[in-house]
Formats: structure tokens, sequence, C-alpha cells
């Protein structure tokens, strides 16, 4: 299993090591599970992402593809017997989101949930759970982060793509890389666009046009992921040396979101 990261929490759900006395910034978290092509029950998760945009506690932020920036975690395998492991990083994001995010958004999140706690051991997996708990019932909650599902509160129920279209995003146009490899930042970009959709319905976030992905995803993420999200020269001429990064340490951290 392979993590990538670009913040610098520590690996536990009350975040011990962040400063005690600060106030901290609100965050919006978005949550999402990448599965293999294989359709119905068949399917089996391969990568996992958490997103964090942060926000302002008065007024909505302005953005273009350059100015943008979140926080990242994401994981993937290749290997069923890594799954548990892979529902264990998913069940630690979530138990963090819950606790110390703003609002946690996902995109018809609930399949995803059931299907990372069938993948490891379900009775350890108490972020996992008390997500899936409070999914059925979203909004704002004491003490914790709201819920969003934008495949479910969004006005006509959309799907993502469309309710990015609405929302002025461009989806990335994809690419012919092997998709095990690119398991990790197709996560990362859907928990993305998962979280500007929600960011933009809520009111947080607001930029003018279309606000491309793929040129925020080639901004801030290209010396972390495996596979940057951009087709550009640049961007493809870096593969080999990212990849040879990533299999060199398995968990590789970029920048520092504090």
């Amino acid at each position: 299993m392979r993590t990538y990261t670009n913040m610098t929490w520590p690996d536990d759900p009350y975040r011990t090591g962040q400063q005690l006395y600060r106030r901290p910034v609100p965050r919006l978290a978005a949550f999402t599970a990448e599965r293999t092509a294989a359709g119905g029950q068949s399917a089996s998760v391969e990568a996992v992402a958490i997103v964090y945009l942060p926000l302002h506690r008065t007024e909505a932020i302005s953005v273009t593809e350059q100015t943008l920036t979140f926080g990242f975690r994401a994981a993937s395998t290749d290997d069923a017997a890594e799954l548990p492991g892979l529902a264990a990083v998913a069940d630690l994001d979530l138990m963090q989101a819950r606790r110390h995010a703003a609002v946690l958004a996902g995109h018809l999140l609930a399949g995803d949930l059931v299907g990372l706690r069938r993948a490891g051991d379900a009775a350890a997996l108490r972020g996992l759970a008390a997500v899936e708990d409070e999914w059925a019932a979203r909004g704002k909650a004491t003490g914790r982060a709201a819920t969003f599902d934008c495949g479910l509160d969004l006005p006509g129920c959309s799907p993502l793509e469309r309710a990015c279209q609405q929302a002025g995003i461009a989806a990335g146009p994809g690419g012919d890389r092997p998709a095990d490899r690119q398991a990790a930042a197709r996560a990362v970009e859907r928990a993305l666009m998962i979280a500007l959709v929600c960011a933009r319905h809520q009111g947080r976030y607001d930029w003018t046009g279309m606000l491309s992905i793929g040129q925020v995803m080639a901004a801030a993420t290209w010396d972390c992921l495996p596979w940057p999200g951009s087709d550009t020269p640049a961007a493809l001429a870096s593969q080999d040396a990212i990849d040879g990064r990533a299999a060199a340490a398995p968990s590789v951290a970029c920048g520092n979101l504090k």
C-alpha cells in the first residue's frame, strides 16, 4: 500500500501533535473511495482520499486555478491482502475529519463506507462506523463536523459530473495511464471536486468562469502523486522521477499544511 500526502498532521484521531492553544482555521473535508472497474458486489476499493479546503469564518473565498490550495491524503493498493490497511487509513482520516473539520462532504458515501468496513476489521473501524451512522441523518451536529452528500443533498440529486458543471467546475479529462497506478490521483481529484461543489453550494468558495480541476491538480500535486493530474509535457516528463520516489518511499509527504 502506498500513501501520499501534503499534510504534516500526526496519525492519531485527536491530532495531539498540533498546537493546543492556537485557534484552528475552519476546514471543509471531503472523502471518497475509488473502486475497481468490476461492478456490483465484486467491486472492491483500490484507493481512498480525503481533501481539506481552508475556510474563512465569515465570507466566501475567491480562488483561481493558481491560488486554490488544499491539503490531501490518499492511499492506494492493488493487493487484496492490503485492503484492511486501506480501510484503516480511511478510518483514521474520517475520525480526524469528524472531530476537526467544520463540514464533511461526500458523494453517495454510504456505499463506500460499507465497502470499507467489509474490507477490514469492522469492530475496530470506529471512524467508519460513526460516520456511517451519522450519514443517514446528515446536517449540523454539535461538537463534530456537519455532513453533506453532494449526490443526495443538492437539488435534483445530480451525478457528480453534472453537479460540477452546474457549479462551474471543469472536471479533468482523465488519461491513458495504467489504472492501478492512477487510482490515488483519481481519488484525490474526485475528493477535490466533491469539496468544491459543496463549498460553492454553501457559499464558502467562489470563482469566475469555469474552474479547471486539471490545472488545479497539476499546480498543487505534481510533486506529490505518482501520476500528476495533467497531460502537459512537463508533467509527463516528471512521471518517471516521481514513480521512482514513490517506489523508494512508500509514504510520500509534500509541503506543510498546518
